[in-house]
């Protein structure tokens, strides 16, 4: 089994594709992103996204969401390692829980044999399994970092942001630094709208500029997956904040420190962790 990969932020992946301009010319996949919890499948075996054993009420809430589907995903999990977002009412720690359907729901996102496959394949897959796929649209690299905003505004108003998807071609992707599989990733959320990002030469001198008087807050929502992510570690213990709150406080640090981003306080951290309590009991 493989973890999945981190996905890139809007100024990371700006950052590469003026490092490796190809990447502008490429078609890549469009797909919305579900606000939820990262899990992984293999071999039948239930995992979180840093691999650890899925703790018993995440599991029973994608037992809950599969209901007869349950069987074709085991199935499916013996072919492929099967990478899915666990949401629903239950379980949208960053708030959009519109999308799904019921209390629990998930959507499949990627299906990875020694390589990812790409998203017109899984879904073909998904469809002859009866699985839910996440869904996508195709549009050029550049077109998508010169209208992300847009996109957000107009199209995935609903969900958490959504995600760009790119199988580079072997003599891309030898340029592309410490790229460990054959896709790019990077998300675009709503929480970035309130940013400057240089993604053309109208907007490079704001983003300098804005680099300038400090490091920007973690958005709410990193927090909020930092907060789901020591869940699906704790399990229940999660409720205890004299065990959760030391685990969020390094999480959402090592975010912060992976996007350039200030530390949250105490004070935020713990604001947070209780809306989060909230919105899963």
């Amino acid at each position: 089994m493989i973890k999945y990969p981190s996905l890139l932020t809007v100024k990371e992946f700006a950052e590469l594709a003026r490092k490796v301009p190809e990447l502008l010319d490429l078609e890549a996949y469009v797909e919305p992103k579900y606000d939820g919890s990262n899990i992984t499948v293999f071999d039948g075996s239930f995992a979180t996204r840093n691999l650890n054993p899925l703790p018993p009420q995440f599991e029973q809430g994608l037992r809950i969401a599969l209901g007869d589907r349950l069987g074709a995903l085991i199935e499916l999990s013996k072919r492929y390692q099967v990478f899915l977002e666990l949401g629903g009412r239950r379980n949208a720690p960053a708030g959009y829980a519109d999308p799904w359907e019921g209390e629990w729901d998930y959507r499949v996102l990627d299906l990875y044999a020694g390589r990812f496959l790409a998203p017109d394949r899984v879904a073909e897959i998904c469809e002859g399994y009866g699985l839910k796929f996440v869904g996508y649209t195709v549009a050029r690299v550049a077109d998508v970092l010169e209208n992300w905003w847009k996109m957000l505004r107009e199209r995935y108003a609903a969900f958490e942001g959504f995600v760009l998807k790119i199988f580079p071609p072997p003599e891309i992707a030898r340029r592309v630094p410490h790229l460990r599989h054959n896709m790019i990733a990077a998300k675009f959320k709503h929480e970035y709208l309130g940013q400057r990002i240089a993604t053309s030469k109208r907007r490079g001198k704001e983003g300098r500029e804005s680099g300038e008087r400090g490091l920007p807050p973690l958005p709410e929502s990193e927090i909020m997956a930092a907060i789901n992510r020591a869940h699906l570690v704790l399990g229940d213990d999660i409720r205890d904040p004299r065990k959760a709150m030391p685990l969020i406080f390094r999480l959402a640090k090592e975010e912060a420190e992976k996007h350039g981003c200030a530390v949250p306080d105490a004070r935020t951290l713990y604001r947070c962790y209780r809306r989060y309590l909230e919105r899963t009991s």
